[in-house]
């Protein structure tokens, strides 16, 4: 059981977690507000709940405390809707499986056979711990790559190079997948470069058309998403994805992936013909938005303001103010329509929630998201001299000319990350990153878009 959301956890807060049923990050407290759902203790009970708690104190989130249910036929490794790993439970899980199982309903949490269970949940603990502690080599091979691709090619003017530094950029989020997939615990981080070298340099060699090249995007991107449909707790355990441990995102696309992928998605958008580019748009706000993939709400937004500046900025004609207010509305409208039919096929998620609380709840939700992604930044000093630097790139960057459709579009993007999502740390250092893959892709290969 993952005890809190963040980097630090107390008794008190895991506590509070458990009897309300939710979680608060740790950076705005830990506490959860509101009622409490249960109670604890009491007369026996049919099914019985067993949970251990952090001791006194205030610790560092990486342990998981066990947790065990009884009776009810309960049986083999506890399985929970709010996580998709099996064996793997969040601390808020426990309130609604109660208030669920006194009403006699289907509870968040539920159980399957399992002939070892106690291996099986030390492999995933081993796996889980794995990840984590390969997520800074990961980012900085990730980073070694697109750096390395990007100054070979302005080095030897290489579209080559140039069209490796974008597709290095999808390949190793791809590739990081595939290293959890083949149950790779150590040399993670080299394992995931070696993979990604082995998808970027043959693509790079074939796809030296535009039709081509927006093919291998389509084939990188499409082949993460059906990792992220068939298998979610592959890429819940890979390096670079979701941070289970830390009670944040279970599963699905994290910020960090959804800023790396957007310039790739963005860059697909711009090669294809316009009618192709509403395709392109609406299969990645599926990818991102959809409850069963995810749900990443500020994802969801993010992705159709990019997709919407793509297609303003590809209209013949100057870009004015009421076009631009037309898109943004459109933005909105996509957005909500979607998350409309999302929970009326009956999905459920944070983002459902939040839309089906009103307005009022929505924006509680952002001005949460914003407090949270500020003390992300500035709660380290490293963070902020990163977060700096990657501002000052960012706007050189944008002042560059001639001017790129598909770099004003993820520019866009990620203003409005900016203010709908809660990791501003990530969104402006992975921002800056797939900015300098997007500059030295379209410049090198003297692309037009």
């Amino acid at each position: 059981m993952v005890p809190a959301s963040g980097s630090t956890v107390s008794r008190q807060a895991a506590l509070a977690s458990l009897t309300h049923g939710k979680l608060e990050n740790s950076l705005l407290g830990g506490k959860p507000s509101g009622k409490p759902l249960i109670s604890l203790g009491g007369p026996p009970s049919p099914v019985t709940i067993y949970v251990a708690l952090p001791p006194s104190g205030r610790h560092h989130n990486l342990d998981r405390y066990p947790i065990a249910i009884v009776g009810d036929g309960y049986h083999g490794l506890l399985l929970s809707s709010s996580t998709h790993i099996p064996g793997l439970v969040s601390i808020a899980d426990v309130a609604p499986a109660v208030r669920s199982l006194e009403r006699g309903e289907k509870p968040i949490l539920t159980s399957r056979a399992a002939r070892k269970a106690p291996a099986e949940l030390a492999t995933m603990n081993a796996r889980l711990n794995a990840a984590h502690f390969a997520r800074k080599r990961s980012t900085r091979v990730l980073i070694g790559l697109v750096f390395g691709f990007a100054a070979l090619a302005w080095l030897l003017r290489s579209p080559f190079f140039g069209r490796a530094t974008l597709l290095a950029i999808p390949a190793m989020v791809l590739a990081s997948t595939i290293a959890s997939a083949l149950h790779v615990e150590h040399g993670i981080p080299w394992w995931s470069g070696a993979i990604a070298l082995a998808l970027t340099l043959p693509l790079a060699f074939v796809a030296r058309t535009r039709a081509l090249f927006a093919w291998a995007l389509a084939l990188l991107l499409g082949a993460y998403a059906v990792f992220l449909g068939v298998s979610p707790a592959t890429v819940s355990l890979a390096a670079l994805g979701p941070h289970p441990e830390g009670g944040g995102r279970f599963f699905g696309m994290t910020n960090q992936v959804e800023t790396l992928l957007l310039a790739p998605a963005l860059a697909l958008g711009a090669l294809v013909e316009l009618p192709l580019l509403a395709v392109v748009a609406l299969a990645s706000l599926i990818v991102v938005g959809w409850s069963r993939l995810g749900a990443d709400g500020g994802g969801l937004i993010v992705y159709a303001a990019g997709f919407a500046t793509l297609a303003l900025l590809g209209f013949r004609g100057r870009v004015t103010v009421t076009r631009a207010a037309l898109a943004a509305a459109g933005v909105v409208a996509v957005g909500l329509a979607l998350v409309g039919l999302d929970a009326l096929t009956g999905g459920s998620s944070h983002v459902t929630h939040a839309v089906g609380g009103g307005p009022g709840r929505v924006l509680s939700d952002l001005g949460d998201r914003l407090h949270l992604s500020w003390r992300g930044i500035v709660n380290k000093s490293d963070h902020l001299e990163i977060a700096i630097v990657s501002v000052i790139t960012l706007v050189v960057l944008a002042l560059l000319r001639p001017r790129s459709r598909t770099l004003d579009a993820l520019l866009v993007a990620l203003v409005v990350s900016l203010a709908v999502n809660d990791s501003g740390f990530d969104i402006l250092r992975f921002g800056a990153l797939v900015a300098i893959g997007v500059v030295t892709w379209s410049r090198t290969v003297r692309l037009r878009d």
